[in-house]
């Protein structure tokens, strides 16, 4: 006898298999409603997210920038422990797309594996033309009188720029422009301090760099139990025996074709010396000073022009290494200072003496601030905890450098998916505000590089323009993209200070 298989389901009432728009009314209706009730629920490694079938007819709803209020009753959020101590594994997916997103960029410039050659960079035409703003310089401008002032003798001295951020500005991106316009302004030669080991290697086009694999680096970036003191830069290189770098110029922009002087900066030294030799001549020695100062030794290009120098430790933990400063004569120098993955809050972890030193060596009048992104990649609307640290640390930085002018880069536009669409991640406006009132409550100045992107939406345009202006990831710019913003940057502290004289 032949046994009937039960089925173990529950079949649909025959008038409901007839009726295919009320089946899919039904299923779009369990739908909604599963994702409400289990909203934020994660299953299989999915997280669950409330479906809105209008999201594509729907106006935005952006938060409005004026409704972002600092709370000082905020308790600091669980997800800052790391971040506080600067680890990337505090955000490890934004790290990760740092990484990604970079790589993509040098692929992106060529694809044909000759990365390093100057490509256009004026004169572009773009298919889907971004609105532009023409942003002034905003703040309290009576603080850049430091900056201002030092401009008026650049023919008889040097002056410094530090530029610090995220991921935004590795390889020297934003920085190199900005660099170039206030040198051809006001004078200067050379692309400044590099630390003696960097991540952005690969994709720096200002000045090429390669170093041996077995230095022990510690930075803003990294855990320090020993407390090894970081430089101005926020790393510090320990040798062994052998440990080399080598850094050489690029015809990537004109004012960056060589140097004739080179500064080794470094402390805790043993006595003893290290070699070195200009354009792959022949090795000399230079010694070192003892003293847990930071010192600074001076090797000369022969003939005063010199396209590469390569630098090599003589002992095992022979001094704590910062890095070089490439340089030529006198002017403007702007040092390029990325940090990875970080919100600004690394500053804490650099001595305050050893900030100090490196002042009187390198004579900083003006620090640019742009960081933000890592800060929105937390998707939170109430910044708090965060806005009151940045406070905190750039009252600091007022207090350790006193003649120095201090300005903040807004965070720009970054895209999120709306249904087909992409749109300012609400975050953004949210945090430009934040951002408005860190500037207000310290006293410096602020530029809002989101306006001068286009604003609302602007991110789009600038991945469709053509040449793109910004990657795929609706977050990084471009070279062409950071080009832009570095040319926006510069030419608004050059107006601001046509304006001060």
């Amino acid at each position: 006898m032949i046994e009937t298989r039960k089925e173990f389901f529950i079949m649909p009432p025959k008038n409901l298999k007839n009726n295919p728009l009320l089946l899919i009314a039904l299923t779009i209706l369990f739908v909604v409603l599963i994702s409400h009730f289990l909203n934020g629920v994660t299953i299989l490694g999915y997280t669950v997210k409330p479906v809105d079938l209008f999201m594509d007819i729907k106006p935005d709803s952006l938060l409005n920038y004026n409704s972002a209020v600092i709370n000082k009753n905020q308790t600091k959020p669980n997800y800052y422990n790391a971040a506080v101590e600067g680890y990337n594994s505090a955000i490890p997916n934004s790290s990760f797309l740092c990484a990604v997103s970079w790589h993509l960029l040098k692929d992106a410039i060529a694809p044909d594996n000759s990365f390093g050659k100057k490509i256009s960079r004026d004169g572009a035409e773009y298919s889907q033309q971004p609105d532009f703003k023409d942003v002034p310089l905003t703040g309290n401008l009576g603080q850049m009188k430091y900056f201002f002032d030092a401009l008026k003798s650049t023919k008889s001295q040097k002056i410094r720029v530090a530029h610090y951020g995220d991921s935004g500005v590795e390889g020297d991106a934003i920085t190199a422009d900005i660099r170039e316009v206030l040198q051809k302004e006001f004078g200067g030669n050379g692309v400044g301090f590099l630390s003696i080991t960097s991540q952005d290697i690969t994709f720096r086009t200002t000045t090429k760099q390669s170093f041996s694999d077995n230095w022990n680096t510690i930075s803003v970036l990294t855990g320090n139990p020993q407390n090894v003191p970081l430089g101005i830069s926020g790393f510090v290189s320990i040798p062994q025996s052998g440990s080399w770098v080598r850094y050489a110029t690029t015809d990537w922009m004109p004012y960056l074709s060589s140097f004739g002087t080179v500064r080794l900066f470094y402390s805790n030294a043993k006595n003893s010396s290290i070699k070195y030799s200009f354009n792959n001549g022949a090795e000399e020695s230079a010694n070192l000073r003892s003293g847990s100062n930071v010192q600074e030794l001076y090797l000369s290009a022969p003939g005063g022009k010199a396209k590469s120098i390569k630098i090599t430790a003589t002992m095992n933990d022979q001094a704590y290494f910062y890095g070089v400063s490439l340089e030529n004569g006198n002017g403007v120098y702007v040092d390029n200072f990325p940090w990875r993955g970080n919100t600004g809050l690394g500053f804490t972890k650099i001595p305050e003496s050893y900030m100090n030193q490196f002042d009187k060596l390198m004579n900083y009048k003006l620090i640019i601030l742009s960081f933000g992104a890592n800060e929105a990649s937390f998707g939170e609307q109430d910044n708090t905890w965060y806005a009151n640290q940045m406070i905190k640390v750039i009252n600091n930085l007022k207090k350790v450098f006193p003649q120095t002018s201090i300005l903040v880069i807004g965070v720009g536009d970054k895209s999120i998916k709306r249904g087909t669409r992409f749109v300012t991640d609400p975050s953004i406006p949210v945090l430009i505000k934040v951002q408005q009132q860190i500037v207000e409550k310290t006293g410096v100045a602020f530029w809002n590089l989101f306006e001068a992107m286009g604003g609302y939406n602007s991110m789009e345009s600038w991945v469709n323009a053509n040449p793109p202006l910004a990657l795929m990831d609706y977050t990084h710019p471009s070279w062409q993209g950071a080009a832009k913003i570095g040319d926006m940057i510069a030419h608004a502290i050059v107006k601001a200070y046509n304006n001060y004289k």
